[in-house]
């Protein structure tokens, strides 16, 4: 049955109802769609290496100030302030105590007096009444 046609009538035939546009379409799509998403991929290659350089310096400076840092630190000094600031605590600890009992100290002290202060202004000018007694017995004007 095929072959009772021509060859040549049948090329013929495939190729005039042979439609190739839609496909040529579609390979133009595919294009367009590869060609939009590498240039969405060369922009966010680019964004990123922006933020790649931009923490490469971050982290020359980091590591320059760290080793700064390092290099002007002494662990001896740092012990010996260490010691000298907990004297120095030490002493003032030592003082406030010392002061806190010396305030005690002058606290009784005041308390005594008040109390004298008190019986004294209590017996009044003259003293008290065996104190008058006695005074007016050894006088010899009275």
């Amino acid at each position: 049955m095929l072959l009772d046609e021509d060859p040549a009538t049948l090329i013929h035939h495939t190729i005039g109802n042979f439609n190739i546009h839609p496909d040529k379409s579609a390979v133009l799509r595919i294009n367009e769609s590869l060609s939009t998403l590498h240039q969405a991929r060369d922009l966010r290659v680019k964004e990123v290496e922006s933020v790649l350089k931009k923490l490469s310096r971050n982290l020359q400076t980091l590591t320059s100030q760290h080793s700064e840092t390092i290099s002007s630190h002494s662990s001896t000094s740092h012990a010996s302030q260490i010691v000298e600031l907990d004297t120095q605590k030490f002493r003032i600890a030592k003082a406030a105590s010392d002061l806190e009992i010396e305030g005690e100290k002058l606290q009784t002290e005041l308390e005594v007096a008040k109390a004298q202060l008190r019986e004294l202004e209590m017996q009044g000018v003259e003293g008290n009444e065996m104190e008058r007694s006695r005074r007016e017995s050894e006088d010899p004007v009275v």
